[in-house]
């Protein structure tokens, strides 16, 4: 039986003396950055370019506090008609790596705009927030559509929540309702971890990656801020048009076999080395 106490157990080493004041000494740069940009962000918020680029400025900071080096594979599509990107996911840090490329608006359950900390910057973010009940879906389709057609970048994840790595879950065809019988296109993307401190990641060490089930945030949290590097990659399919589809369940098919196939074949060349 798996306990709390050792489910978090990783045979990486833990960080020496001088990795902890190295990490100590960039997360205090990182707080005070962090706080200049949100005094920018009260100060000049409103300004439309500044308001877009803060967040990925934040995002990337965080991604050099935690030292994750993102390799990326493909080429980003951002025509004007290719508003939609979507991935698979895995982890928090899904967000702050995909967030750091371009603005994007990513779409959040009604929840986090509540949570401490992660309400906030969510909210700075710009993300689009949607409460996910049948009686309220008219709303939150057309709260982004509306982002879609006035040029914004939106991003979906639509397996609605995260899995545990080692899969990519059913996706939810409803993430889908807002560009059904539109014209838009959709950009797939494939998120996938390869390393922690130089190790290939298994199933055993996915976990401190990936967030999912009823784990406990501060332990994750703890235990991911004692990793020296993690390598991540992001795969960038070519875009569909949402025109060549029926449906949006024939749209979420097609793009949840993509991802899928992609990322398994990911998984596997890793577990092969």
């Amino acid at each position: 039986m798996i306990t709390k106490e050792n489910f978090y157990y990783s045979p990486i080493n833990s960080l020496s003396l001088i990795d902890n004041l190295i990490f100590y000494l960039k997360l205090v740069i990182f707080t005070v950055a962090s706080a200049l940009l949100i005094v920018l962000s009260l100060l000049l918020g409103k300004i439309p370019s500044i308001e877009k680029w803060l967040p990925v400025l934040f995002h990337k900071i965080l991604l050099w506090l935690l030292s994750i080096e993102v390799e990326i594979v493909g080429k980003i599509d951002q025509y004007k008609k290719n508003n939609l990107f979507i991935s698979n996911h895995l982890s928090y840090l899904d967000i702050p790596i995909l967030g750091s490329k371009f603005p994007l608006r990513f779409v959040a359950k009604s929840e986090v705009e509540s949570w401490p900390i992660f309400g906030f910057l969510a909210k700075k973010g710009r993300s689009i927030f949607i409460r996910r009940n049948k009686t309220d879906s008219f709303n939150q389709k057309n709260k982004i559509l509306d982002a879609l057609s006035s040029g914004e970048k939106v991003f979906i994840f639509p397996e609605g929540t995260t899995s545990d790595g080692n899969r990519v879950l059913e996706f939810k065809s409803s993430s889908f309702s807002s560009v059904e019988n539109q014209n838009f296109k959709i950009q797939p993307i494939v998120i996938f971890y390869s390393d922690l401190n130089g190790i290939p990641i298994n199933r055993w060490l996915r976990p401190l990656i990936a967030w999912y089930g009823d784990m406990d945030l501060k332990p994750h949290l703890y235990k991911l801020a004692t990793l020296v590097s993690i390598k991540a990659k992001l795969i960038y399919l070519e875009p569909v048009n949402t025109q060549n589809f029926e449906n949006r369940k024939d749209l979420c098919n097609h793009l949840e076999i993509k991802i899928r196939k992609i990322y398994s074949s990911a998984l596997s060349k890793k577990l092969a080395k």
